[in-house]
């Protein structure tokens, strides 16, 4: 990918803050019915280290960046997101990586769970965001999601939507608040 050298920089500069609205909606969604999360383009760590707390949590980011503190219930690695094979997982948690590849990524994504009943947890950009203010800046990738581009894409795919929603005040972060998909789905 190539914003790797963009994400490292970044994620060496940010301090762990606590973890996302994404992560307590998934936390309460779940409760305890998953065990093994596979936290797909963890960043810094921050969601990684607050589902730790509850299930057994695998980090996986591509841009160079290891968070330095594990414990028990956590570790995390370099690897391809996208690619890595996913069948020991129960949940594959994406928050705001989808966003950040390509359509063709989704698809390689998409295809690597191929685990029966493997559930799936996306929050992305939305493409009815495009010209609002990002606090980060527009220097890097940014893949805004079609509603139903996503939607059609996960049931192409063999995946039953068990909760699809699109809007505001999902993911807001200090002055902004992007209108953003976020997506329950589980493998059939």
């Amino acid at each position: 990918m190539s914003d790797n050298l963009y994400w490292n920089n970044f994620y060496k500069t940010s301090h762990l803050n606590s973890c996302s609205d994404f992560c307590k909606f998934i936390i309460y969604y779940f409760n305890n019915d998953v065990k093994y999360i596979l936290d797909a383009g963890c960043g810094n760590g921050r969601d990684s280290y607050e589902l730790s707390r509850k299930y057994i949590v695998e980090g996986i980011d591509n841009s160079g960046f290891i968070p330095k503190e594990t414990n028990n219930n956590i570790t995390f690695k370099n690897d391809n997101f996208i690619t890595i094979n996913k069948d020991k997982y129960d949940l594959i948690y994406s928050r705001f990586t989808f966003h950040s590849i390509n359509n063709e990524m989704h698809k390689t994504f998409l295809d690597s769970i191929t685990k029966k009943d493997t559930y799936l947890a996306i929050e992305a950009r939305s493409i009815k965001g495009t010209d609002m203010e990002v606090y980060h800046g527009k220097t890097h990738y940014r893949n805004y999601i079609c509603f139903n581009y996503i939607k059609d894409l996960l049931i192409k795919n063999n995946f039953e939507i068990l909760y699809i929603a699109e809007g505001n005040k999902m993911a807001v972060y200090k002055t902004e608040d992007p209108i953003c998909i976020r997506v329950i789905a589980k493998k059939k």
